[in-house]
């Protein structure tokens, strides 16, 4: 019975790496799992090495998977310089989980920041929203989606621009809302950095946890959407050795 499961387990576990973000996948263009930094600065896993510079004192503490930054809703952010690897000329899919403590800005600002590239044009401004308490996509023109986003507990969050002109939301991996007809993004008219944790208006900043932070440059199906919630942070820099070392652990078991 124990091979049997240790072979289910595997069989799974192969499955979900067939949709796993790779950071050779040259569609991943920025992948922060927050679970060290390199004094002020966050390491960018995705191939481009598009690391991001911490402003303010974010803390780094226990994550959705291993650590997340704990951002004060004032002055701390991170900061990406601009690269045009991080621009897009059609779809795009950003991601994130989140633990906020508010929908809104400081002062009661409509708009809270998870992601930002750009205020105008904008590429992709990603942010939590009030009265929604939702989320809210402004690609040179928004849309908001159609459910909750929970406060002071993690939740998987993701939007995108799918062919140009369709924003999709989901929502712990619930589709939340689907919405046509939409400004296609500026591609290398954007030449901002990226934020995370503010936009760039400003009075927009995070309060609360970011974790597992991926962008694409494409939009990613569903299935793909589902698998990279379920896998977190087993999201592999080194799929072989990630594997090997589960094979290791459930022969062990045996």
């Amino acid at each position: 019975m124990k091979i049997f499961l240790s072979t289910l387990a595997i069989i799974a576990l192969t499955a979900s790496f067939a949709y796993a973000a790779d950071p050779s996948d040259d569609s991943l263009i920025l992948y922060f799992s927050f679970d060290e930094l390199d004094g002020d600065m966050v390491t960018d896993l995705s191939q481009y090495r598009n690391d991001g510079i911490i402003s303010g004192a974010p803390e780094l503490v226990d994550g959705k998977f291993g650590k997340a930054l704990k951002l004060n809703g004032q002055d701390d952010w991170v900061t990406v310089p601009h690269a045009d690897i991080l621009t897009v000329d059609e779809s795009v899919t950003v991601m994130a989980w989140i633990n906020a403590e508010r929908h809104q800005g400081p002062n009661n600002q409509r708009w809270q920041g998870i992601v930002a590239k750009s205020n105008n044009p904008r590429s992709y401004s990603f942010y939590t929203e009030f009265p929604s308490e939702c989320l809210h996509l402004s690609v040179g023109g928004g849309s908001v989606c159609d459910k909750k986003v929970a406060l002071n507990e993690w939740v998987h969050v993701v939007a995108q621009v799918d062919g140009g002109t369709t924003h999709k939301y989901w929502v712990n991996g619930e589709n939340a809302g689907e919405f046509d007809g939409k400004n296609p993004p500026p591609g290398a008219a954007d030449t901002d950095d990226v934020l995370v944790g503010k936009t760039h208006e400003g009075n927009r900043e995070f309060l609360g946890l970011i974790d597992e932070v991926r962008i694409w440059n494409r939009a990613l199906s569903e299935d793909e959407v589902l698998a990279e919630m379920d896998i977190g942070m087993l999201t592999p820099v080194d799929p072989l050795g990630k594997l090997s070392t589960t094979w290791g652990t459930l022969k062990s078991q045996r």
